[in-house]
């Protein structure tokens, strides 16, 4: 399954789900779609559930108030261009302590300000 953005746009908040169930059929949430969360201009918190392993371009494109992202997923290949261009500077990244090193390569130089942590 994808996520395609959130419920409402004015939410500040967003948890995107280990996985989902439809009719009784439960789905790992493997991605989150491009330009998904773009816009949200009152998001500042974000937690991406465990199964999530592409995020994709321009996903929280002008999310201004974004401040932190937790990552709970540890199988995180792909991050599209753009994908933090526009979030807070002080955007702080947590990620599971196995994944810094390797997801510090992963997410570099997708649009975060300079200061944006990953720790």
């Amino acid at each position: 399954a994808t996520v395609k953005g959130p419920v409402k746009k004015t939410d500040k908040s967003v948890q995107v789900p280990t996985s989902v169930t439809v009719d009784g059929k439960s789905y790992k949430v493997t991605s989150i779609a491009a330009n998904a969360f773009k816009n949200c201009k009152k998001l500042s918190s974000v937690t991406i559930g465990s199964n999530v392993n592409k995020i994709g371009a321009k996903a929280f494109y002008n999310c201004k108030a974004l401040k932190k992202i937790t990552v709970k997923s540890s199988v995180i290949k792909s991050v599209g261009g753009k994908a933090f261009k526009g979030t807070a500077s002080k955007l702080t990244i947590k990620v599971p302590k196995k994944k810094v090193a390797a997801y510090k390569k992963t997410f570099k130089g997708k649009g975060q300000g300079k200061r944006a942590r990953i720790k």
